[in-house]
């Protein structure tokens, strides 16, 4: 387990205040938050690169030194990715994961550096230079070099940003084979609420300096007690009924042939899978309704929240 107590860190502001976290093996946490809000702040504490003002890390039972007693920057057992990558431009792909564990065996080595390269699926790239290279690939050597170490957790900072659609589910199908084939535990950083939502066990949320309590992804999409945060994972419609605002998900919503709440459609958004249908509410209000056809003939609806929050 890799545990943060009390962490607090101030510069000219206060940036994190009293963060505790846990993170267990195989266990793969999403953390999510506002730009500034202090997410690569701590990353790069619990990774062992930036030495908070206050609190105490713990790799399971034994307390870790602060970053800034140390000889050279960083935990064992704990890799970080950082957006920038920090590859050798002059190496090739073969030679920036093996330049990661160079203290194995020869053979031992080897056998790493060839696992990694078919499990990011970087074999046919191996002899390119690292700045012959998409960032996309690039961003996949990055963690082939991270996870090459067999650390015990693994912190990323936007892993997917670089990334189109077709690579982005490729890299997800990576970490949860990683997860699974290493015991690796994942603490993962990402704006797009996809990313988060679909690949973590739990979500917490880092706002004004403050963490909060794990929830599981499908609690907190559908608790909308804080419409502003809950916009961080997706549309949410707001409506009056009745003197009082109703906030709900574009997929709680049951149609009614006769009455409810009535709408005029506007229009149908195609958008992969299912349709965003656009519509308007007596009172002017823009509601987006999701289903899998476009839902130009209907007139009435009913809110039906997946949780009673």
């Amino acid at each position: 387990m890799l545990r943060a107590e009390n962490i607090s860190l101030h510069f000219d502001k206060v940036i994190l205040k009293n963060v505790n976290f846990k993170l267990n093996s195989g266990q793969i946490i999403g953390l999510v938050g506002k730009s500034g809000a202090g997410k690569s702040s701590l990353l790069k504490i619990l990774a062992g690169f930036l030495a908070p003002t206050d609190g105490n890390l713990y790799f399971g039972e034994t307390e870790l030194p602060p970053s800034n007693s140390l000889l050279v920057p960083g935990y064992r057992k704990i890799s970080l990715v950082n957006q920038d990558f920090k590859l050798d431009p002059y190496h090739t792909v073969s030679e920036n994961i093996r330049e990661s564990i160079l203290h194995l065996p020869n053979d031992k080595r080897e056998k790493r550096v060839s696992k990694m390269l078919r499990l990011f699926e970087l074999t046919k790239i191996a002899d390119h230079q690292a700045k012959q290279i998409s960032g996309g690939e690039q961003q996949r050597v990055a963690l082939a070099r991270a996870i090459a170490i067999q650390p015990h957790f693994l912190l990323l900072d936007e892993p997917f940003g670089h990334l189109d659609t077709a690579l982005r589910i490729k890299l997800k199908n990576h970490l949860l084979a990683i997860r699974e084939e290493e015991n690796i535990g994942i603490l993962l950083v990402s704006h797009d609420e996809q990313d988060i939502l679909g690949l973590c066990d739990k979500v917490c949320i880092l706002k004004n300096g403050h963490l909060s309590r794990k929830q599981n992804p499908e609690d907190l999409y559908y608790n909308l007690a804080n419409p502003a945060q809950a916009i961080i994972f997706g549309a949410v419609n707001s409506i009056m009924i009745e003197g009082k605002k109703i906030h709900f998900r574009p997929d709680e919503f049951e149609i009614n042939s006769k009455s409810g709440i009535s709408v005029q459609y506007i229009r149908s958004i195609f958008a992969g899978g299912y349709y965003e249908n656009i519509f308007l509410t007596e009172k002017n209000e823009r509601i987006v309704l999701y289903n899998s056809n476009p839902m130009d003939n209907i007139k009435f609806i009913n809110v039906r929240r997946k949780i009673n929050k």
